[in-house]
């Protein structure tokens, strides 16, 4: 039996999973996050010390063969599912995950604040497509979307999330795996301690040891960044044979053949107004939200680049760093960062900068890079050039990201 399946079975009570877990009341512009009060008299129930991942399971089925609204919903323009709605279920799941791993067994996700503490996502690290989401036919299947906490450290929590295709007959296939990083903070300030997980069973402790290596992996990657280290030997050797072998296109002795675009020409810009219907529980913008725009934007910077309908790959870690606020003007800025050099290929890399920018002061503030990987429907033979150095290290980041991904779907495929 799959560990998602057994956990649905073991867990308590499959947790009623809000469409949003976003704030609550009429917002006014300077609120801060809602701070739910605790009468003299109400004695609360302790956080648990230890809890099991079944008890931080939750799911959501999206039911396309019996429900002609999802379908309206969830089913875009190009008939193709809308990943960016998908992204914003996730959020809420894991989001919903993690404070039903932390809340006592019955507690309502507002009460939180009443025990003093607040969950927030801190990073998506990654979300990989296993399988075509929809069927040979073009149908979209009637699918389940599911999250657990699979790693937890004394104050932060990984929730592992699936999306899976619920059959009329025979044995569900795994579409999608992913996996968020949730912090938990105190409504005083600094960290808050969440309860320490319990590992039962071979299928948990692999996904356990999994998270374990997979956190351990991230955080050396991120010592070796190159906003803090500069490329090691055989990246200088890439870019150096990058140069040579595009000589004549770089010193401009010869035209730019059809096959090379350069970065800068892939770009796709887009500027939106955050407005509080898209705020969560600590009235900021909700992050799912930001995912779907962002990937919208990817998105249709990849079509335009591959020139015909490209398939969503994965999401490389993504590390929310600054919240966005109410009433900014959210600035994306995508393009093509990699596409192999030589010959024909299918796969490519596309990176979304977001930026916020205040509309009474003009100030604008980096607050996310999203990292996305598109397949073409057909081969290509167009390659992305890097021209600034800026644009070549982004195209080194880029291949690091590849080979990480190439490394993460193996061990996704030697646990199935």
């Amino acid at each position: 039996m799959r560990l998602g399946e057994r956990l649905s079975r073991d867990a308590n009570k499959v947790g009623t999973v809000p469409a949003r877990l976003r704030g609550v009341g009429v917002y006014e512009r300077g609120q801060g996050p809602p701070v739910a009060p605790v009468a003299e008299d109400e004695e609360l129930t302790p956080l648990p010390a230890t809890r099991r991942m079944a008890d931080s399971y939750v799911q959501m089925d999206l039911l396309f063969s019996k429900e002609e609204g999802l379908r309206e919903q969830y089913v875009g323009g190009l008939s193709k599912v809308r990943m960016g709605r998908l992204m914003e279920d996730f959020d809420s799941l894991a989001g919903a995950a993690a404070y039903r791993y932390v809340l006592p067994d019955g507690a309502d996700i507002a009460e939180a604040h009443k025990h003093g503490f607040y969950l927030v996502t801190a990073a998506v690290d990654r979300m990989d497509v296993l399988r075509p989401v929809t069927n040979a036919d073009g149908s979209v299947p009637d699918l389940r979307l599911s999250a657990h906490v699979s790693y937890a450290t004394s104050s932060s929590l990984e929730v592992f999330v699936r999306m899976s295709t619920i059959p009329a007959a025979g044995e569900s296939e795994t579409c999608l795996l992913g996996r968020f990083a949730m912090a938990c903070r105190s409504a005083k300030g600094g960290k808050h301690s969440v309860p320490q997980l319990e590992v039962h069973g071979p299928e948990e402790h692999a996904v356990w040891q999994m998270g374990k290596e997979l956190r351990e992996g991230k955080n050396k990657r991120n010592q070796k960044s190159l906003n803090k280290t500069p490329p090691t030997a055989e990246e200088a050797a890439m870019m150096h044979d990058l140069f040579i072998s595009h000589s004549d296109i770089y010193d401009r002795k010869s035209l730019t053949p059809r096959e090379i675009v350069w970065m800068a020409d892939t770009r796709v810009n887009s500027a939106t107004l955050m407005h509080p219907q898209e705020r969560n529980v600590h009235n900021k913008v909700f992050g799912g939200y930001l995912m779907r725009l962002a990937y919208e934007t990817a998105y249709s910077t990849a079509c335009l680049f591959a020139r015909s309908a490209v398939t969503f790959v994965a999401l490389e870690c993504l590390q929310f760093a600054q919240p966005v606020e109410i009433g900014s003007l959210l600035l994306l800025d995508a393009k093509v960062t990699f596409s192999p050099m030589k010959g024909e290929h299918r796969s490519f890399h596309v990176s979304v900068e977001a930026a916020t920018c205040d509309l009474y002061t003009g100030e604008r503030k980096l607050t996310n890079v999203f990292s996305f990987t598109f397949a073409s429907d057909r081969p290509l033979k167009r390659h992305v050039l890097p021209r600034s150095y800026r644009q070549t290290m982004q195209w080194l980041d880029a291949q690091r990201r590849r080979a990480v991904g190439i490394e993460v779907r193996k061990g996704y495929e030697q646990a199935a």
